[in-house]
């Protein structure tokens, strides 16, 4: 199957949670997206997988990301490299932005991803769509060693679960959050 028969395929009877329309800034041109969030229960399809991410609790914590503009965030991960399956990309990312391995993982959902705007000459990731993988986790062990510099993450840390369900998140991450509560 080509890329828009697996999208349709997979996107058949879903509903979105949330919706935005966010603009990256590309080096050479703003790259504006529309952005849906969905709760269900399996993969997208692999190839349109081009980042993996987790909802890590410790206890009765959540793992809370804050960004550059102090914004917080809780679905820490990252890009796949090539040859690396979903669950070995959410292994290391997890370790590199936090410094914790992960246990447990069940996946929850995903967050779609539709180009509006041309896609850039230099632009080196998939296009028109794809597909960040979500993931409900327990965190396992600690190696502040693992963690690698990343100009997005200014602070890990955990935080009350009950803390959090409060705050207002973006990108559908209150309903990731509050599916992946009931789950693990």
């Amino acid at each position: 199957m080509n890329q828009p028969q697996l999208l349709e395929q997979f996107l058949r009877g879903q509903t979105a949670v949330d919706k935005a329309y966010p603009t990256w800034q590309w080096p050479s041109q703003p790259v504006h997206l529309r952005q849906r969030t969905f709760l269900c229960p399996t993969l997208p399809p692999d190839e349109l997988i081009n980042s993996v991410r987790a909802i890590m609790f410790r206890g009765e914590e959540v793992m809370v990301i804050r960004d550059p503009q102090n914004e917080p965030y809780i679905i820490p991960g990252g890009r796949r490299e090539p040859g690396e399956t979903v669950l070995e990309t959410l292994q290391r990312e997890m370790r590199e932005e936090t410094g914790w391995s992960v246990r447990e993982t069940v996946f929850i959902g995903c967050i779609h991803f539709q180009h509006l705007t041309p896609k850039p000459v230099d632009y080196p990731y998939p296009y028109p769509h794809f597909f960040w993988a979500i993931f409900a986790a327990q965190a396992d062990s600690f190696d502040p060693a693992a963690i690698e510099e990343d100009v997005y993450v200014i602070s890990a840390n955990f935080k009350p679960i009950h803390e959090v369900v409060c705050w207002n998140l973006s990108d559908g991450q209150n309903e990731l959050l509050q599916t992946a509560v009931t789950i693990l």
